[in-house]
């Protein structure tokens, strides 16, 4: 059996993913205050480029007991994760936690919280926009990395159309931080994945943070898998290029429509607290931990906190976020 906590955009969508795939019950972990809005709709509700995916809605569970639960996944916001902790029970020895969460300190904090549990990631290779309760809009294609040889975990969320992977380790999760490096640059900028890929001044700015990144993983030697059939030069080269390479390649690979964006740059809009600290503040913590700098990276997280809880939001222009983080 699957237990999801979250039902936000990646734990609404990841439920219907497996609630479809029809190898594991599925149940959702509701708060009280939420349990009757959920409970009057009868299906989730994933809009997708090729038609809708919809599929009966999973179980509700207020309670916290894991009892005959294998799976529990963890798809809440990161200011959520320890207040979630908090409230469960210590899950049985049969039971592996899954982190959905982005970046590496979730999965962190997971382990250490919960020493004696199996905890595993799942990198998200999608974006995925929440439009009412049990109801998604999936912007790109589905792809999901999980960071085990557990053949049944990867089976359970491969529905059709979903491409469902093992990775090595935390590898995966390093290689996905760093494409979401944009997603401050986006929130910014209040700029979609087209721009940010078409624009000139925004892609100079993104091959600057990327750079930064890749540098400072290898020079800790910290291995990372891009979630691309690139190497790390050939995919800059593309963005450094004066063509539409970029973003073409990343509509056909990855189903990118005009108007997707991150989900950042929604949380900035609306006046929530962001992931940049997760995101782009990891490449800083671990470029500190080892003597070394990550100016870029430092300033996009310190410039996107200082949005939050604005409205409207300050946004930049493209041109000048350039001028002040690259000169």
């Amino acid at each position: 059996m699957i237990r999801i906590i979250g039902a936000g955009a990646v734990g609404t969508t990841l439920a219907a993913l497996a609630v479809a795939a029809g190898r594991e019950p599925v149940s959702l972990q509701v708060r009280a205050r939420d349990r009757a809005a959920f409970a009057a709709i009868d299906t989730l509700r994933v809009e997708r480029r090729r038609g809708a995916l919809v599929v009966p809605r999973p179980a509700l569970r207020e309670d916290r007991d894991l009892d005959g639960v294998d799976y529990l996944l963890v798809a809440v916001k990161h200011a959520q994760l320890d207040a979630a902790i908090d409230a469960l029970p210590a899950p049985p020895p049969s039971c592996t936690v899954v982190s959905a969460l982005n970046g590496l300190s979730a999965l962190r904090r997971l382990r250490e919280r919960l020493p004696q549990t199996r905890v595993v990631p799942m990198t998200v290779m999608f974006n995925a926009q929440r439009l009412g309760p049990l109801h998604t809009e999936l912007t790109t294609s589905a792809q999901l990395v999980i960071g085990s040889d557990d053949r049944r975990l990867r089976r359970a969320f491969a529905a059709p159309g979903v491409r469902v992977r093992s990775g090595h380790g935390e590898a995966a999760a390093w290689g996905k931080l760093l494409i979401n490096l944009a997603n401050a640059i986006c929130a910014l900028t209040h700029a979609t994945f087209r721009d940010l890929l078409t624009q000139r001044a925004l892609r100079d700015v993104y091959v600057a943070v990327l750079d930064e990144a890749v540098g400072i993983l290898d020079a800790t030697r910290t291995p990372y898998d891009l979630p691309l059939p690139l190497p790390y030069r050939l995919y800059r080269a593309m963005l450094a290029g004066n063509t539409q390479l970029p973003w073409h390649f990343a509509r056909l690979r990855n189903g990118l429509g005009d108007g997707a964006y991150p989900s950042m740059v929604a949380d900035v809009e609306q006046g929530r607290p962001t992931e940049a600290d997760t995101l782009n503040g990891e490449i800083a913590r671990l470029a500190q931990a080892h003597g070394l700098r990550a100016p870029l990276n430092a300033a996009l997280v310190a410039r996107v906190q200082a949005m939050h809880g604005r409205k409207p939001p300050p946004y930049v222009a493209a041109q000048t976020l350039r001028e002040q983080l690259c000169g």
